[in-house]
């Protein structure tokens, strides 16, 4: 009888673990899908308010029109690996994916350019790589800066006597990449806001996605750096 009992418990004790455990499973995965819901709706927001910006703010008729041409393509997983500077994506005889096409996060946001390429394979070099460099230019003011990849990538090289503020629009002015595309926006840091000579101003650049959530990128197909690196 004691047997029997003891049984009962034990089996009870395993189904109520077992639906525990379902529940659990079902949570964080709800909270995943939620999580990449969102930062796909941040970064959809990022790209209209960076078009709504470019028409606002710089000039030209070409870039008001919106004149770049774009296709998706998939990204590779590589979690729980992925260091944030190198992403691959797939390639193929048919997307003729090439090296130093420029690389976005969504339209107007970018995000890397490719480095080599198979047939079947393409490597991107993104913003959160060391050696990704570009000039660009900060808010309305139109403030120079240089950018230097890393997590976080930072904004260097700007003039003491230039006033930046958290949360203006970092965009692209070099010749390698579109220009007024998006990059981030400025975060500074009270504690590191000169460079070691403290002959210049300095700032991280804040994106508003995760590169380890993204599963699809853009190529942009009608661009070409002049001259070719």
């Amino acid at each position: 009888m004691i047997f029997i009992r003891f049984a009962v418990i034990i089996s009870l004790l395993i189904l109520l673990f077992n639906n525990n455990l379902i529940f659990v499973k079902d949570f964080f995965r709800s909270s995943l899908n939620a999580k990449n819901e969102i930062e796909g709706l941040r970064l959809e927001n990022d790209s209209l308010k960076t078009e709504l910006y470019i028409s606002e703010n710089l000039s030209g008729k070409d870039i008001k029109e919106g004149k770049w041409e774009y296709f998706s393509t998939k990204v590779f997983s590589s979690y729980p690996f992925n260091n944030q500077n190198l992403i691959s994506i797939a390639n193929s005889e048919i997307s003729g994916i090439k090296k130093d096409q420029v690389v976005a996060a969504a339209p107007g946001v970018l995000l890397g350019q490719v480095m080599n390429t198979n047939k079947n394979i393409a490597l991107v070099r993104t913003i959160f790589d060391k050696e990704f460099i570009a000039a660009v230019k900060i808010g309305e003011s139109k403030i120079n800066a240089l950018l230097k990849g890393g997590v976080p990538p930072t904004l260097e090289m700007i003039e003491k006597n230039k006033d930046i503020k958290n949360g203006e629009i970092v965009y692209n002015t070099d010749q390698n990449f579109p220009y007024g595309f998006k990059l981030g926006e400025v975060q500074i840091d009270e504690n590191k806001n000169t460079d070691t000579a403290g002959l210049f101003k300095k700032a991280s650049l804040k994106t508003n996605y995760n590169l380890s959530s993204l599963e699809d990128v853009l190529i942009i197909i009608n661009f070409e750096a002049f001259p070719p690196r």
